[in-house]
């Protein structure tokens, strides 16, 4: 085989590398590390040209199962003393996480070379190159049909987690890392206690990383009561660590699978407590608002009991906010007895305000339609003299139509005769919004109130009949008798 310069040159840096750290032991800089692995990709892309006439006789395998190398007899420079091609090596193996660490011979190994190295930000071959190379080389995947399958073929043992202590981390951070991980979760016991040796101390980095949150996920789901508890005093035991996870578009997805891992009461005790301070960012954000969602439809009421603490008394700001609103809802859905007589009285004693909100108003409706006496009593309190004004409104409209379909008779016939008091009727006919309240109002009034209603419209039949907002009015069949 012929080595041009340029090969011959990059070869020549590999060594000069390795003693300064890169492929040893030690602690590797990022800047070093990206320029090893781009040295080592583009020997990989160069590639060497097997059969070459005037190539000396091949050397086999040197211990590390690199077969088909050319070495120089002569020891003319680093790399030709030492029986090790970076080329060959890079273009057999993708990445440092697809292959065993296997250690050098004796006669190696007492001139100090080590495999030991830092995990390769990105893979020196994608798996079609490693089918195609494996296929030059000695056929062994030429009855395979497809790269995937060749990969397969290549899946590391057993001992390969053994020989990544120390760079787990790393490895969880690496698109295919983390994935080599996810397929050893599911092979037993020993190889998820190796891989949460080497996570865990690093969980609320992994969880908000977009790759090695996903290896959270399925750690969550196949670790024991012990390894699940070391990991929620670990995300609890700073303040609002567990906060900013949640907050986070990655960490979100871990914090709600931690939360349906919990099965014991200290451990949702802790998690609830870590969330708490953070309750309003959460239930504002896009992301943090799935994760107290989970707390209230994952744990029981009294486990909850923070939580709707916190919203009974920050009712009117979550009430008016996109997330919060849906919040809101889901927290008196969950509450029971006490929590939410004590959540469904503070929303109504701010309901006049939730109710010309455009988030708020949602939530003024559900309360509405729960029809609990008191707190029904105490909105009509609020809107009573003011049923017009909110009739006008974009949003309380639609408040004024769920009150006329669900209040008492009582509670109606005094909207109704509000609405009637009024000397200019046909404002309201007229109004964009009004007049759905009107409609309604007639839809859901019986008797000498409903007569009053028809005859005080009857005067304005024929403006009825040319505005684009009275048709759904004139449309009812006793108006065009």
């Amino acid at each position: 085989m012929k080595l041009d310069r340029e090969m011959e040159m990059l070869l020549n840096e590999i060594p000069l590398l390795h003693h300064g750290g890169l492929l040893g032991g030690g602690e590797v800089a990022g800047d070093e590390a990206e320029d090893l692995s781009y040295r080592i990709h583009e020997l990989a892309a160069m590639g060497v040209v097997d059969g070459d006439d005037e190539a000396p006789e091949p050397v086999v395998a040197d211990g590390l199962g690199f077969s088909g190398l050319i070495y120089p007899k002569k020891r003319e420079n680093l790399v030709a003393s030492y029986p090790f091609s970076m080329a060959n090596h890079c273009a057999y193996m993708p990445s440092l996480f697809d292959f065993d660490p296997f250690p050098f011979d004796a006669a190696t190994g007492a001139d100090g070379w080590d495999l030991w190295c830092s995990p390769v930000p990105a893979p020196a071959a994608t798996p079609r190159a490693r089918c195609n190379n494996a296929r030059r080389k000695n056929g062994s995947c030429a009855t395979m049909t497809s790269p995937k399958k060749c990969a397969s073929a290549a899946k590391p043992h057993g001992e390969s987690l053994a020989g990544l202590r120390g760079f787990m981390y790393h490895v969880a951070r690496d698109q295919h890392g983390c994935r080599f991980l996810q397929q050893r979760l599911d092979d037993g016991k020993r190889e998820v206690d190796l891989i949460f040796a080497g996570v865990a101390r690093h969980a609320a980095k992994l969880m908000v990383d977009p790759f090695g949150n996903y290896l959270m996920q399925k750690l969550l789901a196949v670790c024991d009561a012990g390894q699940r508890m070391a990991l929620v005093l670990t995300l609890t035991s700073g303040p609002f660590v567990l906060v900013r996870i949640s907050l986070n578009v990655h960490g979100t997805r871990a914090v709600q699978k931690l939360i349906e891992s919990l099965r014991t009461r200290e451990e949702i005790r802790l998690v609830v407590e870590a969330l708490r301070p953070g309750f309003l960012e959460l239930i504002k954000d896009p992301n943090g608002n799935h994760v107290v969602q989970k707390c209230l439809q994952s744990f029981e009421a009294d486990d909850n009991k923070p939580i709707f603490d916190a919203a009974a008394v920050h009712c009117l700001d979550i009430g008016m906010q996109c997330h919060g609103c849906c919040v809101l809802q889901r927290c008196i859905a969950r509450s029971r007895g006490e929590h939410r007589e004590k959540l469904v009285a503070a929303i109504a004693c701010n309901g006049f305000e939730l109710a010309q909100d455009a988030y708020g108003n949602y939530v003024v409706q559900y309360v509405i339609d729960l029809k609990i006496p008191n707190a029904n009593s105490s909105l009509a309190q609020q809107f009573e003299g003011k049923y017009i004004h909110l009739s006008m409104q974009k949003f309380s409209s639609n408040v004024v139509e769920k009150c006329l379909k669900v209040f008492k008779e009582v509670d109606k016939a005094k909207i109704i005769l509000e609405l009637l008091a009024m000397s200019h009727l046909e404002q309201l006919l007229q109004h964009p919004y009004a007049n759905y309240v009107i409609y309604s109002a007639l839809q859901n009034s019986k008797g000498s109130l409903h007569s009053a209603l028809m005859n005080a419209i009857r005067p304005h039949v024929e403006l009825l009949r040319t505005s684009p907002y009275c048709k759904r009015i004139f449309s009812r069949a006793l108006l065009k008798k």
